[in-house]
């Protein structure tokens, strides 16, 4: 029994010298990391505006575009496939998905004194004098990268080491943004689809503290340029779908520049598992966002793209890698 017990112990120790020795040769690492994060920042503007029944009143504000944008944290999740060549070059493919952030606002009144803020009050008569007016706002994101990364210390797990990342990136947001107006028996639709899609080239930088034995601490950042490729969907409609005020399909390219920046701590509580926990957080510009299309002029016609949106994605993450 005792024999038995030592050929294991002695096999375990093994194993685990060549976990370790993993560390100087040609191996591979996977991580998974469990997100929690929030999609930040929208332009505000009012889509539901209260008429007070007297004279020389001004109209109230009954809804703007914040009130859904508030979405709060989502859960996702980040998996990363890296092949370590040796202690200084490495290969890496990541990809990130967080949950639809999603929100529904509506205002009331017994009074009917709502209505949606068309510059031209005939242009849609199903959005004038309302008993109610419903709002919508869904968006998602997800991306992905393939890396590239050089260690200029003796190695990725120096004291003091510090790598340089060169790599390309893919994003998608895709967003949904809709107003459905209520009056009597009518009712009016308004509903605008984004679709970003961006790539580009990035570089950036991994620094990391191996204080102590198994211990760390990791600041991560990168800077890319790309382009986006925006669809923007508009339907407008009339008196319970019976008349089309707009239906059409705008196609746009934008320039664009993302970044990314992390914090965390680690610790590899063994020779091929370390466990680590931090901040993340995203930046993407030159997004064409779906409130930002609203359009309160009698236009019946192809509009332009508002490309100007950014959005910051960020939160906590927690997870681990596994060196096989």
């Amino acid at each position: 029994m005792r024999r038995k017990i030592g050929e294991i112990t002695a096999l375990t120790l093994t194993m685990c010298g060549s976990m370790a020795f993993a560390e100087y040769e040609g191996h591979w690492d996977l991580l998974t990391d469990f997100l929690y994060m929030e999609r930040y920042h929208v332009k505000d503007q009012t889509i539901a505006i209260r008429t007070p029944r007297c004279a020389n009143c001004a109209d109230k504000p009954a809804l703007n575009v914040k009130d859904l944008a508030n979405f709060g944290f989502e859960p996702g999740f980040h998996v990363a496939l890296s092949y370590v060549q040796d202690p200084r070059s490495s290969y890496e493919a990541g990809f990130l998905y967080l949950w639809e952030w999603e929100n529904t606002k509506t205002a009331t009144s017994n009074i009917s004194n709502l209505s949606f803020p068309f510059k031209r009050h005939t242009f849609a008569e199903s959005f004038l004098e309302l008993e109610k007016i419903e709002a919508f706002y869904r968006s998602k994101f997800y991306t992905g990268e393939l890396n590239y990364a050089k260690a200029f210390s003796e190695s990725r797990h120096s004291y003091l080491a510090f790598s340089g990342i060169a790599g390309l990136r893919y994003a998608h947001l895709g967003e949904r943004f809709s107003i459905t107006a209520f009056t009597g028996s009518n009712f009016g639709e308004y509903d605008i689809k984004t679709y970003n899609d961006l790539i580009g080239i990035q570089l950036g930088f991994a620094f990391q503290i191996n204080a102590m034995k198994g211990l760390h601490w990791d600041l991560d950042g990168k800077v890319g340029v790309g382009l986006n490729r925006i669809d923007v969907k508009t339907y407008l409609a009339d008196k319970n779908r019976t008349i089309e005020l707009r239906n059409f399909t705008k196609q746009d390219w934008q320039q664009n520049i993302f970044a990314e920046v992390s914090a965390g701590t680690g610790y590899r509580v063994l020779p091929y598992l370390d466990l680590h926990a931090g901040y993340d957080m995203l930046y993407f510009c030159g997004l064409a966002l779906a409130p930002d299309q609203i359009d309160t002029t009698a236009r019946t016609t192809t509009l332009e793209v508002n490309n100007n949106g950014y959005v910051i994605v960020h939160g906590i993450f927690v997870g681990c890698t596994f060196s096989f």
